[in-house]
């Protein structure tokens, strides 16, 4: 786990908030938001279910902790064998155009 080096403005920010916002008060305005309703053009009081979402995915976080990111990476060799066959995968794969795309955008001289 990354710790916040002790000179951070980060770290300076965590604690003042930590000084100023008791956790408890948090837990409390937490639990609130479980309970959240809105009242409908007709009168009628729902539960809002987007704040419900929210506030029952932030303790989840805290709780248990976020899933892991799925990142798709690719990879592209090129050898002078494979250009038919490469020329079929960007084909059928728009990640590896759009992959392919940034490469020759990145590759591409900058006019000054």
């Amino acid at each position: 786990m990354k710790t916040i080096p002790s000179d951070s403005p980060s770290r300076a920010l965590a604690e003042a908030l930590a000084a100023e916002v008791p956790s408890a008060r948090l837990a409390a305005v937490l639990s609130d938001a479980l309970a959240s309703t809105v009242m409908s053009r007709s009168g009628q009081v729902l539960p809002d279910t987007r704040s419900r979402l929210q506030a029952a995915s932030l303790i989840l976080a805290y709780q248990i902790g976020t899933p892991v990111q799925r990142l798709e990476s690719v990879v592209v060799t090129m050898d002078a064998d494979q250009s038919k066959d490469t020329a079929e995968r960007l084909r059928h794969s728009p990640a590896l155009r759009a992959a392919m795309r940034k490469a020759l955008a990145e590759a591409e001289p900058v006019d000054v």
